[in-house]
């Protein structure tokens, strides 16, 4: 890893150029959070991939840690969709705004080969839920390292985020009241809500 110097306040440099994360290196650190994963273990492998990305992000300037927190939260806003939400609601047995959101983390820190196909397929994530070793699919404390990590480095807040951020999810809605999920979700349903 390239050693890093303060040239100003908030600026990084190395010496080759000022840094700044692009969508590959965000999905790169994902995958790099993931590396202690281990598909044998029942629990304890979020707890680690929590850690692993708090370190990861220590080790990068402050500029790189509030790109990776725009990059976490786009990603949240394009997966604020109806199909995804049913896919939440069908795997847990249910799914409130606020648990949806942390379903979305969840998603976002399974990396970007289940994130796409997901996004393409909510259905996919059959195979994504029930993996070795996957523990839970809602992962709210994912969503808060980069925040802890640029505090713990600069002593200040992240600033707030300027993106999109939906008011409402994007798609079809659904209505569990009229059977709409077992129809629109023939596979999910299959697996998670035979009676």
């Amino acid at each position: 890893m390239d050693k890093f110097v303060k040239s100003a306040p908030g600026r990084w440099l190395n010496s080759r150029r000022l840094i700044r994360m692009n969508a590959e290196r965000f999905w790169k650190l994902i995958e790099s959070s993931r590396s202690g994963f281990d598909p044998d273990r029942i629990d304890g492998n979020m707890e680690r991939q929590r850690e692993e990305l708090r370190r990861l992000l220590l080790q990068v300037p402050p500029e790189e840690i509030l790109d990776f927190r725009n990059h976490l939260l786009e990603r949240m806003a394009a997966a604020y969709h109806w199909d995804l939400w049913g896919a939440a609601y069908l795997i847990a047995g249910g799914c409130s705004d606020d648990g949806f959101a942390d379903f979305r983390s969840w998603l976002i820190s399974m990396g970007r080969g289940v994130f796409e196909a997901a996004m393409s397929d909510a259905e996919s994530l059959v195979e994504a839920a029930d993996a070795p070793g996957v523990e839970d699919v809602f992962f709210e404390e994912f969503q808060y390292v980069p925040a802890e990590v640029y505090e713990e480095l600069t002593g200040q807040e992240l600033p707030e985020y300027a993106g999109p951020s939906p008011e409402e999810p994007a798609g079809e809605r659904w209505n569990e009241d009229e059977g709409n999920l077992q129809r629109r979700f023939p596979r999910l349903w299959a697996r998670y809500q035979q009676e």
